[in-house]
């Protein structure tokens, strides 16, 4: 087995034919198999992929594991990729969709010519459903990363991600927010990181999506990340890796309270001076000003959003 396609869901029922239809409508010269773990759905998200293995022509290489009680997000993650059989590990979550049917292949090809790189990505439409606006993601074309490059921006979708089956450790963190961060950061510890210029997903936004409804500690979980990393790399800028997790603390929940946006910004401010520290005055001067021009447009932003509790 090549490839194997990962798929999580609860109570998708509205999105996951959309989805697993274009699992199986693409075209490779490969083998390819699709893991499905329903995580103890409420609606008919199960029914809607039995229907769909029973009459698609390609129905036979759907497995389908349907879990007695609620996983959660990340261990129902983990049970789909003990599943796998494929050399490389294809990532969709349950309510976007492939736009490419020449998706698998080309992120196949890649990495089988070029062994030096662990994971490859690609761009994506952004399309939020409530306002019908679409956006690409990255714009990124043909970037090599390496892994102090994904502390910076996300420059791929997670239902994008095409990664070595290999990388994949037994101590993966449970109790975080960004597990697919963390596949990122894992990826990049074993090679380098490609991002393709083709646009191969649809990634939808929705009022219910988790993305838009995080609370502060959902976030703060993320730093059960930077000890599993840190060990298996000694390349990873360890002072730029604070800073990231601090800046998302601050950025990222739209559930917080005033004191803990400030806990947050007072990290974000210490380790970002530290990681552009210039015995310069003037460098050093912009840093700070910047720094302090970040946060406040962050309070800003959460006061605009009524995001302070």
């Amino acid at each position: 087995m090549k490839v194997s396609v990962c798929i999580t869901t609860y109570n998708k029922e509205k999105y996951i034919e959309r989805t697993l239809l274009s699992a199986l409508n693409q075209s490779a010269d490969f083998e390819y198999e699709i893991i499905i773990s329903d995580d103890n759905s409420k609606d008919s998200t199960v029914s809607v992929i039995q229907k769909i293995i029973n009459t698609h022509p390609k129905g036979n290489i759907i497995q389908l594991y349907q879990q007695p009680k609620n996983l959660t997000v990340n261990p129902n993650m983990l049970f789909v990729f003990s599943k796998c059989r494929g050399k490389y590990i294809a990532m969709l979550d349950g309510d976007d969709q492939w736009i490419d049917d020449k998706k698998l292949q080309k992120q196949f090809d890649f990495l089988e010519k070029n062994q030096d790189f662990s994971a490859v990505g690609t761009d994506s439409h952004i399309v939020y459903l409530d306002s019908g606006k679409t956006e690409n993601f990255s714009n990124f074309p043909d970037k090599e990363m390496s892994i102090n490059d994904l502390l910076e921006i996300r420059y791929f979708q997670t239902s994008t991600f095409f990664f070595k089956k290999d990388i994949l450790q037994d101590n993966f963190p449970i109790h975080i927010n960004a597990n697919d961060r963390c596949l990122f950061l894992l990826a990049g510890c074993f090679g380098k990181v490609k991002v393709l210029k083709d646009i191969t997903c649809n990634h939808f936004k929705y009022d219910e999506s988790l993305s838009v409804n995080l609370k502060y500690e959902d976030v703060k979980s993320d730093f059960n990340m930077y000890p599993f990393i840190t060990k298996l790399s000694n390349k990873i800028n360890k002072i730029e890796f604070k800073r990231y997790l601090y800046y998302t603390l601050m950025a990222y929940p739209s559930i917080v309270s005033k004191a803990d946006f400030h806990k947050a910004s007072r990290g974000y401010f210490l380790y970002n001076i530290l990681s552009k520290f210039s015995l310069n005055p003037k460098k050093l001067y912009a840093v700070i000003k910047w720094t302090r021009y970040t946060i406040k447009q962050k309070y800003e932003i959460k006061i605009e959003n009524n995001n302070f509790v």
